[in-house]
């Protein structure tokens, strides 16, 4: 039998981490290839599941990252079960401050990198298998000062829905995970938020939610009630409204 293995990009700290966690408790899969830069975590990683871990130590950004996973996946033609697209990021800075290159490298890697994943685990996905992409609350509502990183999860949420009509025929899943601001990650302090809104969650709570959610075939999971209530109010509410009761409310 092929071995069935889950593969988590962004998977070094944080939310990634936390995902390699949740597929080794879950036990769905015979080993998980985790993809992020800092080897020397994802080594520690390695010794806290119970699942072997594959470690693919290197930049999403660079094509040899790719090349080597296609290596991997050619030599050894396993089952991607589960592929989560988690690596990402954001700046919380007025866009005229914003330097351009930050801002092309940020899109490419909350935009181009998960396209590329995609493409290149498709051809060894089965009816079984799930595809989990990290989009966010902030992809139902153009931020200010958030605008490259919001701009961004609209994409990836639009890209998912559209794709898992596509794969729907081949009982392929896609999942857009959508959570508000989690507070226990990297993220708020490099994206230079400071103050955590109200309801901010957590990396374990999130996870869960997510690797639940997928493993159900939703189209969307939105973990917290922050993040319902922004999806209601996106769907329901005039944005300037909207902005104007996130801003008064610090969310």
């Amino acid at each position: 039998m092929r071995k069935s293995i889950a593969i988590v990009t962004g998977a070094s700290s944080g939310l990634g981490k936390e995902f390699v966690k949740e597929l080794s408790r879950q036990k769905q899969v015979d080993e998980i290839w985790v993809l992020a830069r800092r080897k020397e975590n994802l080594e520690t990683l390695a010794g806290e599941v119970s699942v072997g871990i594959r470690i693919l130590s290197g930049d999403l950004l660079e094509d040899s990252t790719f090349q080597r996973l296609d290596d991997w996946l050619r030599k050894e033609r396993p089952v991607v079960s589960f592929l989560v697209n988690n690596a990402g990021r954001g700046n919380h800075i007025p866009f005229e401050k914003e330097p351009e290159g930050d801002m092309v490298s940020m899109m490419k890697l909350d935009m181009e990198v998960p396209v590329k994943m995609v493409k290149h685990c498709l051809l060894f996905m089965d009816g079984a298998s799930h595809i989990l992409n990290v989009a966010s609350a902030a992809a139902f509502v153009p931020l200010p000062e958030l605008s490259i990183y919001s701009a961004s999860k609209s994409f990836l949420l639009s890209f998912s829905r559209s794709l898992g009509k596509e794969l729907a025929p081949k009982h392929i899943t896609v999942t857009a995970l959508c959570p508000y601001w989690i507070g226990d990650t990297e993220f708020m302090e490099k994206a230079g938020v400071r103050d955590y809104p109200a309801g901010t969650l957590t990396v374990a709570r999130v996870a869960k939610a997510g690797i639940r959610d997928c493993m159900r075939g939703k189209v969307l999971s939105i973990p917290g009630t922050m993040g319902k209530l922004t999806f209601l109010g996106s769907r329901f509410l005039p944005l300037p409204f909207l902005l104007f009761m996130k801003k008064i409310f610090h969310a």
